[in-house]
């Protein structure tokens, strides 16, 4: 290991909600969005990080 703590692939609605300052409800509404990057693993939902993030730029950048 290199020392730096590993940072995780897969987010759940807390972290995700923690991440962007959000509450955990508009994550779960943003779950319904095509746009948003989410999937299912059994009964949990997940986030991409990296998907959040490119997701968070394209908001930026359309002005939503």
């Amino acid at each position: 290991m290199d020392g730096r703590k590993s940072e995780s692939i897969a987010l759940s609605v807390t972290q995700a909600a923690t991440l962007l300052g959000v509450s955990r409800p508009t994550i779960y509404q943003l779950l319904n969005r095509a746009d948003f990057p989410s999937f299912r693993i059994g009964t949990r939902r997940l986030i991409s990080r990296a998907g959040l993030e490119r997701w968070v730029q394209e908001q930026t950048e359309r002005g939503e």
